[in-house]
């Protein structure tokens, strides 16, 4: 007999390897979930960074372990539902020498609801070398637990102002995840007293609370995993102090490079920084950078966020609700 199913606060770290990104081998490419972790605690439809990251994971199982992933390119197409499986076909496009490309179609019903390229390549020595230095942000043994920190911010009235109470408040409600990840939030109150409609920067400390072993290909796993936790709030944050109210938030399109495939992220905490250098047209632009703490940069990421407000949502957007769900798929 099937053990019965977790409620959504009953999952814990131990589940993020055994559980969300372990998947069934239906056959030489075709790969099944096991358990679908929604992105909200009431919500029906798949957290999006699990979906990447599993999809990643049908991928690696179809490639030569001595090829990493460099990159990858996503499209959220339709929300996923938690209680259906979802079904990943890998098509092998190309196996050369030093490169070799994979592409993931997820489906669920026989409908395509996300697609991703990705592409693998052999590691060699550095040819080139440049990078950006990383931002001098406080350590993360100085830097408050989200979930504390959120609490703390909501219970006490007098800690912020209502604009800042709105922020708060909205970005709790795509942090409604199990505790599979620590996230600790670098001075906060930087970002709840932004100016408004200015280029919004946010930062986290992350790691896997889950040890993750030596096998590089699942740090990536879960790197991409993680990756969809920070975005979409960057722009919230500068618009909900404009009085922004979120009314839905749907992620559109997912790309993500590894520039050097040997970083861990259980054994110690990663600097995730995340840039919305433009919001119009209700969508709004992420780019994202990870740091290891010694400074090496060692992951990019970049992201386009559908996000609606609650008036537009009451005047006709019923439908689109129902298509994409109250949050994206996440």
């Amino acid at each position: 007999m099937e053990p019965k199913p977790k409620q959504h606060d009953e999952y814990g770290h131990e589940d993020l390897v055994d559980t969300f990104l372990k998947l069934k081998h239906i056959n030489r490419n075709v790969f099944s979930s096991t358990h679908q972790l929604p992105g909200r605690k009431d919500g029906h439809r798949v957290y999006g960074g699990q979906v990447v990251g599993q999809a990643l994971m049908a991928a690696n199982n179809t490639i030569d372990p001595s090829f990493h992933p460099h990159s990858l390119h996503c499209q959220f197409l339709a929300p996923a539902d938690k209680s259906i499986p979802i079904v990943y076909e890998v098509t092998r496009v190309r196996d050369g020498r030093s490169f070799a490309t994979r592409l993931v179609q997820a489906k669920q019903h026989k409908s395509t609801v996300f697609t991703t390229s990705i592409s693998f390549q052999k590691m060699e020595p550095d040819s080139i070398r440049h990078e950006p230095e990383m931002p001098n942000v406080p350590p993360p043994e100085e830097c408050e637990d989200v979930r504390t920190l959120l609490k703390r911010m909501l219970d006490d009235p007098r800690s912020i102002s209502p604009e800042g109470k709105l922020a708060v408040a909205q970005y709790r409600r795509v942090l409604e995840l199990p505790d599979i990840f620590g996230i600790k939030v670098i001075t906060p109150r930087k970002y709840i007293n932004m100016p408004t409609n200015r280029p919004m920067k946010f930062a986290i400390w992350v790691r896997s609370l889950t040890p993750l072993g030596d096998d590089e290909h699942l740090h990536h796993c879960v790197a991409a995993f993680i990756s969809d936790v920070a975005p979409v709030g960057t722009p919230l944050f500068a618009n909900a102090a404009a009085g922004f109210r979120l009314g839905m938030a749907a992620s559109l399109d997912h790309s993500m490079w590894i520039h050097r495939p040997d970083f861990r992220i259980d054994n110690d905490w990663v600097l995730y920084e995340t840039e919305s250098p433009i919001g119009a047209a209700s969508r709004a632009l992420i780019h994202g950078k990870m740091w290891t703490r010694d400074g090496r940069l060692v992951l990019s990421t970049a992201q386009e966020i559908l996000l609606r407000e609650e008036r537009s949502l009451e005047n006709g957007d019923a439908e689109e609700i129902a298509r994409r769900g109250s949050l994206m798929p996440t």
